[in-house]
Order: C-alpha cells, then structure tokens, then sequence
C-alpha cells in the first residue's frame, strides 16, 4: 500500500532531486506550476511542500530558458550562414562578368574581330594547324573548338626519306589538305603556323593553290622566355 502524500512530503527535504521525482510518481501527484495538485482533482497543501520542490519547478524554467537562448543562437547562426552564401553567390557572379569583360576585350584585339565569313563569325571559322620541323611537315584541318577534321603529311603523300623536307612536298601537302577541306565543305579558314622548317612557306602557297581562302595568318612557333643553360666553352 502505498504512504500517505503528508508522510513522504515531510522526507522530501533530506532526499535528492531524483529521489523527489519518484516519490511524486510513487505517490500518484502531478505537479502544475502555482498550483500542485494530485491525480483526483483535490489539491494539495502549500504548507506541505518543501522549498526542494519549489526548487524543482523553478530548475525546469530556467531549463527552458536555456533552450530557447540555444534555439535563438541557432536562428541567428542560420540566418548569417544564408547572409554568406549570398554574398559569396554575388562575388561569384562579379568574377564571371570580370571574366567576360576581359574576354571581350581581349577577341576585340584579334584580328577579324566582329567579321562574317559566309555567315560564320571570325572565333567560329575552322582552322588549319601547320607543324613544319626540318625533316617533315604536318597539317591538320579543326573546328573551331579543336576537334580534327582532316589531317595529313608529307609522308603521306608519297615522299620518302629526305624527300619529305623539301619544298615540293610542302607545297604538295598544303594542296592536298585543302582539297580535303572543300570536300567538307569549308571554304574560309584560318592558318596557324608552328616550327621554322623548309616547308613553312611553301605549304601556305599550296593551300591557296587548292582554293580556300585563308582569312588570317597566326605563327604559333614556341620559344623559351628562359632559356636552358648553354654548354660550358670548349677549353683550347
């Protein structure tokens, strides 16, 4: 049977905040704040609650307290989280149209810039690539976004051995890619030049011979800004 409320209020002052909240299950009461009464509807005596259970009730505001400062702190870390982001979505918006600028102004100084070719902008026109070393000559017809379109050599073309650097095979090299390039339909290009071989300038002549117009001329040979270091003088 379990002890009357009277009995186990008078024990609540020597026993711990635990032990207080089991004897109040144990004893069937429910504590509401300013107003502690017991599962039965009666109410229960002021007199006969300790200052430990006001202690109680008051422990579980400031509990709540607590959780609303942590909820607020949150809204705020969120709400500045959002801030940033915005911003860095901004900076990243500016650096793109920094970069467009730069862009623009940079195609504004090529030449051919804002020109139509057969209804073809300028950046758009296909482009033959020439690679003219001392023992051979390459050309390769591309789009404009690099993806080859034809491609052949000297070699390819029937010249052998030391055949393959001289004039005659350049020139013939440079028709033969032309040709290949009218048949695909391309009528205006654009020549890149790479590489000071024999065959440089012949090979310009042959893809004229062939019929295509060359809208603009690039040399694209590499050259090192630093040069590796020389060979030590020979001692004499």
């Amino acid at each position: 049977m379990a002890a009357p409320l009277e009995t186990l209020l008078l024990q609540v002052r020597c026993l711990s905040l635990a032990s207080t909240r089991r004897l109040l299950v144990r004893c069937n009461t429910t504590l509401v704040r300013n107003s502690p009464i017991d599962l039965r509807g009666r109410p229960v005596q002021s007199a006969l609650l300790s200052s430990h259970v006001r202690t109680f009730s008051t422990t579980t505001t400031r509990w709540t307290e607590e959780v609303k400062e942590e909820s607020t702190e949150t809204t705020e870390k969120t709400l500045e989280d959002a801030e940033e982001s915005q911003q860095e979505d901004s900076s990243l918006d500016e650096d793109i149209a920094r970069r467009q600028k730069w862009m623009e102004m940079y195609n504004s100084c090529l030449p051919g810039y804002g020109q139509v070719f057969d209804g073809i902008p300028y950046n758009q026109l296909p482009v033959i690539h020439i690679f003219a070393n001392w023992n051979n000559t390459h050309a390769t017809c591309t789009d404009s976004t690099g993806k080859i379109l034809a491609q052949t050599t000297c070699g390819k073309e029937g010249f052998k051995n030391a055949k393959k650097a001289t004039s005659v095979a350049a020139e013939v090299t440079g028709q033969s890619i032309a040709t290949k390039a009218l048949d695909l339909g391309i009528n205006h290009v654009r020549l890149v030049l790479r590489g000071i071989g024999p065959g440089r300038q012949p090979i310009v002549k042959g893809v004229q011979m062939g019929g295509i117009n060359i809208v603009s001329i690039t040399d694209a040979t590499r050259f090192s800004a630093n040069s590796p270091r020389p060979r030590k003088a020979r001692r004499i």
